[in-house]
């Protein structure tokens, strides 16, 4: 995958991915800003923002925003991470200079109208109840919280509602000038371009801006934070309980073994094939999803495993879960299983590789990672049955648990039963 990357003298980067045989043309937005660059007063501001620059800017108002892709038979979106957000437009080849010019108006020159700054602070907030309403969303947040416990990777992305109520447009206006800066943003394009053409015109359009003096770093994570192990919540109005089990693990570039790291959830949750579907439902039947992923950022990470399951299974389910997990921590798998693992890891990479590859370069771009897809895929060739247990042994070791089961009110569970799985 051939792509270039120019710095411009104020610090902004242009990533460029042509593909001559492309009809059309991706256009992103990355910032080096999400949740955790906010602190307590302004939680929530990075995704805040995100739904304010659409709502217009000094050219365009919010609907001529949308059209001027969608009329393009475009699409335009956003979305806000723990760690960046990022602004993309995906249009025909020939409009790229529309869907430029569109994100470059709405990322600097949106105006925080403060009519419908309250507007939108009213539909937030009913994007929070709209997760709240949901137990596994809950659940999630919940482990999130206790994994980064004490930090602002902790808090939500959304923000809460009494924080989106009364937060001040000042104050997200401050945290946009402040934190949305040339050195944390990268433009990048992939389909039909010339790579020369489009550094060209983010340079025009973005030439007005000078790189920061000084900028607020996110607080760094440790280690030595102590998380926090269990939390049992009990919810009127739900049937079924919720589990969430989250294990900290290392950064994209810690000591631990990433394409181990990456098996291991894989063998574990990410397929019908894996140990948890087959044994937990297939097998003794204990619930309909169950499912594990892996989270990683610049300087810490995070495998979880989520499950719905009856009331009076969740404490056999979550015994069932943690079983699997000693398991493949204490013997390396088969030869079969590794080669199932490796084979998957490697398609799925390939397929995602040629379905979004603006995401992989320019995300790791973002971060300073290594860009070369022929390594990525020759380390997930060589991963080992031994490197795979041997990350079991050290992600799943004691002390790094936290655990979370929304339950249904009056389920009877005792909260020394789910203590003594932390223990």
């Amino acid at each position: 995958m051939t792509h270039q990357l120019t710095t411009l003298p104020n610090g902004i980067r242009v990533l460029t991915l042509p593909r001559a045989d492309a009809e059309s043309v991706r256009v992103a937005i990355y910032a080096r800003v999400g949740a955790r660059n906010e602190w307590e007063a302004v939680n929530g501001a990075s995704h805040f923002i995100e739904h304010m620059l659409f709502k217009g800017t000094e050219r365009r108002s919010a609907k001529a925003l949308s059209q001027a892709i969608e009329g393009q038979g475009g699409s335009l979106n956003a979305y806000t991470d723990r760690d960046h957000t990022c602004y993309y437009a995906k249009v025909p080849h020939d409009k790229a200079a529309i869907a430029l010019d569109v994100l470059t108006d709405l990322f600097y020159h949106a105006t925080f109208d403060p009519k419908e700054l309250d507007r939108e602070r009213q539909v937030i907030c009913e994007e929070i109840r709209m997760y709240d309403d949901q137990p596994d969303s809950v659940a999630v947040d919940r482990l999130v919280a206790q994994v980064w416990s004490g930090h602002p990777l902790g808090r939500p992305i959304l923000g809460t509602l009494e924080g989106i109520q009364s937060m001040p447009r000042e104050a997200l206006l401050s945290y946009w000038r402040g934190q949305y800066a040339p050195s944390r943003t990268l433009f990048a394009f992939v389909g039909r371009i010339d790579p020369a053409r489009c550094v060209a015109d983010v340079e025009r359009l973005t030439r007005h801006l000078t790189p920061a003096a000084q900028l607020r770093e996110p607080e760094p994570f440790s280690r030595a934070i102590p998380l926090d192990p269990l939390c049992v919540e009990r919810r009127a109005g739900i049937q079924q309980a919720q589990l969430a089990l989250g294990w900290r693990t290392g950064p994209w570039q810690a000591v631990e073994n990433p394409p181990a790291l990456a098996a291991l959830s894989c063998l574990l949750g990410e397929t019908m094939m894996g140990r948890l579907f087959q044994s937990i439902r297939e097998k003794r039947g204990l619930c309909y999803n169950i499912s594990s992923g892996v989270s990683q950022m610049t300087d810490c990470g995070l495998l979880a495993i989520t499950a719905g399951c009856a009331p009076d299974k969740a404490l056999t389910c979550a015994r069932a879960i943690l079983a699997e997990c000693r398991r493949v921590a204490s013997k390396p798998i088969s030869a079969a299983e590794l080669r199932r693992t490796r084979d998957y890891l490697c398609g799925r990479f390939r397929l995602r590789l040629d379905e979004a590859p603006l995401w992989f370069v320019a995300s790791r771009t973002l971060f300073g990672l290594s860009v070369d897809p022929a390594a990525k895929l020759a380390q997930l060739r060589a991963v080992t049955a031994e490197e795979i247990r041997a990350c079991a042994e050290q992600v799943f070791s004691p002390g790094n648990l936290a655990l979370t089961a929304i339950l249904p009110e009056g389920t009877r569970s005792p909260a020394a039963a789910w203590a003594r799985l932390i223990d």
